[in-house]
């Protein structure tokens, strides 16, 4: 990247990703009350109804967002056309959410709370839609950091609203309640700020330009629902077997693997128009940011993923308590997700810009009909190790697919002989100590951490010169050096 790109990158980077981490600590905060205060099942309550409007959330945008993206990044003079669409086009579907959120609650055979509690969610998924049309505008210009500012915004209001109801003592329906008051303060704010740079909705549409849209992103919904199925399907599954106490116990595990993944999306949301334009302009440039950018995300969720697996007692102990410790297995099991989704990141990100995108939707397809046809016969055989299991088969199916058709449709091939030196470093290092005697704690933790970053450089699978190019990749400078 050049140096401009470089301080734009590192810009977006850390007002995105301090934006999501403050978030994400606020919401295993409110795990934590919920797990402490009324227990595993009123958690397990918490996931389910979150599970359900998280998982229609996904099919919001219908698959524009994308579209938006990859198409005015490339052209920015479609802006305003697709934003009237767009935001049309999202106050409709929002309405639709609504009745399908309280469709699924009924047919799943909800009691009468969680019912509630979804009835008054459901206008989260509704404002957060109507905030995508200028999210998407504003991402394909590469700006980055205005929705970030948003986000921290609404996490301190997430904050103040939460701990609000913690201090009250409310329960489920309150904290749900704070979730929709906070996706119609971001809808405000995101309306507010696109007018800063003359983004205004003028409610002019085109029927004909509205169905273009639809047809053009449904390959890029295909490929964001079911690759958020996958990440939601265990809970769904677990609701349809399993009494809310057992599901507490799985969620005290899998909100902290998903909620971890927030730094490789930020990272993959940052390069996807970054990768539309290249493939268009500099395909070159795109075959070696691909390339590199693949070693490094699979490097960074290797040692997260060590960090989770190494650690899951302490981490469970400190965070929910000794009631939760069943919690610790599920989560170095469900560990493995984190270092196979950052694998298949960049692939899936160059397929979705490219003329390969169908070829993204038949692996997030192939990997959730996996992860379907596994859950409920693993759940059956071995309860909630059963949901990890299903969820892990189906990112691997996933991310495999990724990468070969990446290979297949773009001849962009990872450097296989740095990742697996890559992998090795991050793997043997805990397995050796483990087989040692050392148990899951802080000396394995610490000790592994210590030898994995030493054999990543003396294997040379990470150089000095990948080092530099990271650190100038995240480090703001001033605008004149």
């Amino acid at each position: 990247m050049t140096a401009p790109a470089l301080q734009r990158f590192a810009l977006n980077f850390w007002t995105l990703t301090t934006s999501k981490v403050l978030y994400r600590l606020v919401s295993i905060g409110v795990a934590m009350y919920l797990a402490r205060a009324l227990g595993a099942g009123v958690l397990g309550a918490y996931a389910a109804v979150m599970n359900v409007l998280t998982l229609f959330l996904a099919f919001a945008d219908l698959g524009v967002t994308n579209l938006v993206i990859k198409d005015v990044s490339r052209d920015r003079s479609l802006a305003f056309t697709y934003l009237d669409n767009f935001f049309v086009l999202q106050f409709f579907v929002g309405l639709a959410l609504i009745v399908l959120i309280m469709l699924t609650g009924v047919l799943s055979g909800y009691e009468h709370l969680w019912l509630i509690a979804l009835a008054i969610g459901s206008a989260g998924p509704f404002f957060s839609g109507l905030s995508n049309a200028y999210e998407a505008l504003l991402n394909a210009h590469e700006r980055f950091y205005p929705f970030a500012v948003i986000e921290f915004v609404c996490m301190l209001a997430f904050l103040l609203g939460n701990g609000a109801v913690v201090l009250a003592g409310g329960g489920l329906v309150a904290l749900i309640a704070v979730t929709s008051l906070v996706s119609l303060l971001r809808f405000i704010l995101g309306a507010a700020w696109a007018r800063r740079f003359d983004m205004r909705v003028r409610l002019r549409f085109s029927t004909a330009t509205v169905r273009a849209m639809l047809v053009a992103g449904l390959p890029f919904l295909l490929i964001n629902g079911t690759h958020f199925a996958i990440q939601r399907m265990d809970i769904l599954f677990l609701t349809w077997t399993l009494p809310p106490e057992r599901i507490g116990i799985y969620a005290a595990s899998s909100r902290l693997i998903f909620a971890s993944l927030f730094l490789l999306s930020a990272v993959g949301a940052l390069l996807y128009p970054v990768f539309s334009r290249l493939l268009h302009q500099q395909p070159e440039r795109a075959r070696e940011l691909y390339v590199r950018g693949t070693l490094y995300l699979a490097v960074v969720a290797g040692i997260m993923a060590q960090l989770c697996i190494t650690l899951a007692p302490v981490i469970i102990r400190i965070l929910y308590g000794a009631a939760f410790a069943e919690s610790a297995a599920v989560l170095q099991l469900l560990a493995l997700f984190i270092p196979l989704f950052g694998f298949g990141l960049l692939a899936s990100n160059v397929l979705m810009v490219s003329e390969g995108v169908w070829k993204a939707v038949a692996a997030s397809v192939a990997g959730l009909a996996v992860g379907t046809i596994l859950a409920l016969p693993l759940i059956a055989r071995f309860e909630i190790t059963g949901a990890a299991l299903a969820v892990i088969a189906a990112e691997t199916v996933a991310a495999t697919m990724y990468i070969l058709w990446t290979r297949s449709a773009l001849q962009l091939t990872p450097n296989w002989r740095r990742l697996s030196l890559a992998v090795f470093s991050l793997a043997a290092p805990p397995a050796l100590l483990y087989a040692a005697g050392l148990l899951p704690g802080i000396v394995l933790g610490a000790l592994s951490l210590l030898l994995s970053i030493t054999l990543l450089f003396l294997s040379r699978a990470l150089t000095g010169t990948d080092l530099r190019e990271l650190t100038d990749m995240v480090r703001v400078r001033r605008q004149g050096a």
